[in-house]
């Protein structure tokens, strides 16, 4: 869904209880990021997470009444509606939460790194096109959600504000924590400190950056190859802004995941043209090469989203071939223009 209704962030709370290593060179900022004077950005975190379950000598609803001015986009109404204020104390004096908290908060002391790049990743994103976004940012703490929902809506980006679920960047402490065990292990793989820059610069993207450039995936109508090239579209612009980020931790892969694309790249190529799929408009038919799983069916050892990957290498080699910028590249609505002339021809390894 391209936009989420604003308020479901504010709902997390009552639905809970009712980058390092450069990978291959992208065109030069001044080609993708055009001429366009340097933007400064200085990113301060709001920690929700911090602000509710801090040691506090007052009662737990004077505790969370002084909370709410500070906080107020956090939560889904007023507390001084009383049904809704013993929903989030039942939230915040629910011993599991406090558990989870305090590991969370090991893993997190302070989160001076995390603005620090999410400062220079929003100064490089505002080059791309001129935005007056000032969104705030807050970290917050979701609990016993279901997993494939929390995960998907790990980071929220909103103009007004964004929000990123720390708890579950800090899924190698709860594992096996009772409100955190059923996320499955092919999942917690991409849910490290490492994942958040990329993560949240991904979803800027999306929702702020282009939030005018339809998504293919929302369109019916969309072949294969319109749906890959589009997220290719994503995870190169994603590189482009964060330079220095490792392209697993982009692609929400392991080192071993990355490597296998790598190296199957031209089978995974072949597979696609052999099945008939690139123009392919029936989704039953490829939604086994894009959907998130514990691998791709039908092809043993591989990891999953593979046609993501293609359309990822099908853009980065069209931008090669052509000196355009990123804002021009997501006017582009032609996929079958972009593989033309990209001259894509994966090699055998």
């Amino acid at each position: 869904m391209k936009k989420i209704e604003s308020s479901f962030i504010l709902c997390l709370i009552v639905i809970v209880f009712a980058c390092c290593g450069k990978d291959d060179a992208t065109q030069s900022d001044k080609v993708l990021f055009g001429q366009k004077p340097e933007v400064n950005e200085n990113v301060k975190i709001h920690r929700f997470e911090v602000a509710l379950f801090a040691p506090s000598k007052e009662s737990t609803r004077e505790h969370l009444l002084s909370v709410e001015k500070d906080f107020k986009p956090m939560f889904a109404a007023s507390l001084s509606d009383n049904r809704y204020m013993q929903v989030v104390e039942s939230f915040v004096e629910d011993k599991e939460m406090k558990r989870a908290y305090k590991e969370v908060k090991q893993e997190y002391p302070d989160l001076k790194f995390l603005e620090k790049e999410l400062s220079e990743a929003i100064s490089r994103m505002k080059q791309i096109r001129k935005d007056s976004v000032k969104t705030d940012i807050y970290t917050l703490m979701v609990g016993p959600m279901e997993y494939s929902y929390a995960y998907e809506n790990r980071i929220l980006v909103y103009p007004e504000f964004s929000a990123i679920s720390i708890d579950l960047y800090s899924m190698d402490r709860l594992s096996e924590h009772p409100y955190y065990k059923a996320m499955p292990k092919y999942l917690q793989s991409s849910l490290t400190k490492d994942n958040i820059v990329p993560d949240y610069v991904y979803t800027y993207l999306r929702e702020i950056t282009f939030r005018d450039v339809p998504l293919q995936s929302m369109n019916p109508e969309a072949s294969f190859l319109d749906c890959i090239i589009d997220e290719g579209k994503y995870i190169y612009a994603t590189q482009a802004v964060l330079k220095d980020c490792k392209l697993n931790l982009i692609l929400r892969y392991t080192e071993k995941e990355l490597e296998w694309v790598e190296k199957n790249e031209s089978n995974i190529w072949g597979y696609i043209i052999q099945n008939q799929l690139l123009y392919n408009k029936d989704r039953t038919k490829y939604m086994h090469l894009t959907a998130q799983g514990p691998g791709t069916k039908n092809i043993a050892g591989s990891p999953s989203r593979i046609g993501y990957y293609i359309g990822y290498k099908i853009v980065q080699n069209y931008m090669r071939e052509n000196s355009v910028s990123l804002d021009s590249l997501f006017k582009i609505s032609d996929s079958g223009l972009i593989l033309r002339e990209s001259k894509y021809k994966p090699e055998n390894h």
